[in-house]
């Protein structure tokens, strides 16, 4: 009979064994060599709540308002961390936040900024803007085309510091193009997005 019970302990044991679950490793769905981001990495989006408020150059006489939507953890290579907004004047129309990785030359942390528009046909759509996290090395890799870095830029008599001066990530198809799409933004760590210029010359900036 014990020989019986120590054979159902041994089995029961196995058992338990095969089934227990390993933990899970943060970095497998990474590209090879990077990273996990980490606390300081995400609050390169400052983003928590809160609207933002932008008025239209050069008289301020119109508002455009940012309405924060939601702030999401999704911990993917392709979307680390989403913020998004939607548009005050038009709720078909939102802004996302993406960090997320962009594999160029190496594999880097970047945040994509996803800004909407409604083309020729009123259609919406978005253009994307991506800046690396970090400034190093901008004027001779990958950005070196796309950004310009700021240690100071005046923008309506104020001062802003580390900016990033970004034109579109890639050229839009002319039959998915309008005046309505951005062809700039700045955006620093401190405040987000300062200011953004539409191809028909408006342009909207950040309320102090």
């Amino acid at each position: 009979m014990k020989s019986i019970y120590s054979f159902l302990f041994l089995g029961l044991a196995i058992s338990l064994s095969s089934c227990k679950k390993e933990d899970p490793d943060d970095s497998s769905n990474l590209p090879d060599g990077a990273t996990p981001y980490t606390e300081t990495d995400i609050q390169f989006v400052p983003y928590q709540s809160g609207d933002r408020v932008f008025k239209k150059m050069p008289l301020l006489d119109e508002t455009l308002i940012l309405q924060f939507k939601e702030r999401l953890r999704t911990e993917e290579y392709f979307a680390w961390d989403q913020t998004y907004f939607t548009y005050s004047t038009d709720a078909a129309l939102e802004i996302e936040f993406r960090l997320r990785y962009l594999q160029t030359e190496n594999s880097q942390k970047t945040l994509a900024m996803y800004l909407p528009y409604r083309d020729a046909t009123n259609t919406p759509r978005t253009n994307v803007f991506e800046v690396p996290i970090s400034p190093l090395n901008l004027e001779t890799g990958f950005f070196q085309d796309l950004i310009d870095y700021h240690d100071t830029i005046t923008l309506n008599a104020i001062d802003w510091y580390n900016v990033y001066e970004v034109t579109p990530l890639i050229s839009t198809d002319a039959a998915k193009d309008g005046p309505e799409n951005y062809n700039k933004v700045f955006y620093n760590k401190t405040y987000g997005l300062i200011q953004m210029t539409k191809k028909n010359g408006t342009t909207w900036i950040l309320q102090q």
